[in-house]
């Protein structure tokens, strides 16, 4: 009887190894399954030897007057940390230069007079405030 203990054991065993053959071919056959979802997706074109970096395109390119808007504010930070008003934030120290404050606001004012025209009323409102704020901090100091 020992010997057909022993044979019905092992074809028990092999019977569960069955079992769990399917259901470890099922996970390793997901990743095709969302390869195939994904197929839905456009495939861009690529060049020879050129693999995809960093983040995804942009359908048009960023205007200028967004650059010019956008260090309009990064100056008007760098005014504020010269006239030792916030810390710096490139080191965390407080550096008071007036001259370079100088420099700051000169250079938003001579940028707002060049792209006021192409400003919304929002955008011109909100410069001429942070200039006139600039200036009276300027001369307190």
């Amino acid at each position: 009887m020992s010997d057909k203990t022993t044979e019905q054991e092992k074809q028990q065993k092999e019977e569960k190894k069955d079992q769990e053959k399917p259901a470890r071919s099922e996970k390793v056959d997901e990743p095709k399954e969302k390869k195939e979802q994904n197929s839905d997706k456009p495939e861009q074109q690529e060049k020879p030897g050129e693999q995809e970096k960093g983040p995804p395109l942009l359908d048009e390119p960023i205007k200028v007057l967004d650059y010019i808007y956008l260090n309009m504010l990064t100056l008007e930070g760098k005014a504020w940390a010269y006239m030792d008003l916030i810390a710096h934030p490139e080191t965390q120290k407080h550096l008071k230069d007036m001259d370079q404050a100088k420099i700051a606001i000169d250079t938003i004012d001579i940028l707002y007079k060049t792209v006021e025209e192409h400003l919304t009323d929002d955008q011109k409102k909100d410069l001429k405030t942070r200039l006139t704020n600039l200036r009276l901090n300027f001369v307190k100091k």
